[in-house]
């Protein structure tokens, strides 16, 4: 507890730091997700791997995530690698140390940013048919709040044009669109039979390798495409209850902007938490 209380005392005179949109994420990372109780619910033959804002698309440690695109016969699902590859991490630290506590901190996930929570690192999505379930996983002291929701799949209306993009040596065709309070350019494939993308993205006659919102807040790039056998997994119903998309929405931004206040932080000095910080949310409504 009193190491607990130290490191929060820390994170509260860290000042107005991590508002930049593009590391949308002030809350401190969590490590009980239930990864060690995971059950396989598919198995992928393709996975698409994307870079999300990432500076140097070469490499790996400029990213904010890397996540993937796996494509089952069942489902589809999107979630972070860097995550999942932690947790195997993790997991099998634990397993040969017989140690339940303390992970070493070189067991985090890669990247940028690396020491804070994103709800786009965090929380898994999984398409079947044209439903769209979202597994939200809050940050650290916040397990509470963990919840998945359902809504229809793809919700973008989507207008075509006629420019073209290479990417990873397939012809791509940009298409345009707005979501949720953002203006969207996408380019898909049509020879990549996959009518998905990262994140919600989808509906294309063909797969998104590339889409960002147009101030380039956020920004999804192909950085390989993978054929094999790819176990599907998900986590424990009871660790991700029933709730909705605007409770989600609302912890998520507020989990952000003001997660000392969110979780009830209190100083022993008597000193108040951080002012709210200002980010630009992915979907703004």
């Amino acid at each position: 507890m009193k190491r607990i209380i130290i490191f929060l005392t820390i994170l509260a005179v860290c000042g107005e730091v991590w508002a930049q949109p593009k590391i949308n994420g002030r809350a401190p990372v969590r490590e009980k997700r239930g990864y060690d109780k995971r059950i396989v619910v598919d198995t992928a033959n393709v996975r698409i791997l994307y870079a999300l804002n990432a500076k140097d698309v070469k490499d790996e440690n400029t990213y904010l995530d890397l996540g993937k695109l796996e494509v089952g016969r069942r489902m589809q699902k999107y979630s972070s690698e860097f995550v999942y590859t932690s947790d195997l991490e993790v997991a099998k630290w634990k397993k040969e140390k017989g140690h339940q506590g303390y992970v070493p901190k070189t067991f985090f996930i890669r990247g940028e940013n690396t020491d804070n929570w994103s709800e786009l690192v965090y929380s898994d999505y999984f398409i079947k048919g044209n439903t769209l379930t979202e597994w939200a996983c809050m940050p650290l002291y916040a397990e509470k709040d963990n919840g998945r929701y359902t809504e229809q799949w793809p919700l973008m209306k989507w207008t075509l044009t006629s420019e073209t993009l290479t990417i990873l040596g397939h012809r791509c065709q940009k298409a345009t669109c707005h979501f949720r309070g953002r203006d969207f350019v996408a380019w898909f494939a049509a020879d990549v039979p996959i009518k998905g993308g990262p994140w919600k993205f989808g509906g294309l006659p063909g797969c998104i390798l590339k889409v960002y919102d147009t101030q380039h807040l956020y920004e999804w790039e192909a950085v390989a495409i993978e054929r094999g056998t790819f176990p599907i997994c998900q986590y424990p119903e009871s660790l991700y209850p029933k709730t909705t998309r605007k409770r989600i929405w609302k912890l998520q931004k507020e989990y952000t902007e003001n997660y000392l206040n969110a979780i009830g932080w209190t100083s022993l000095e008597g000193r108040p938490a951080p002012k709210r910080v200002s980010f630009e949310q992915l979907e703004k409504e």
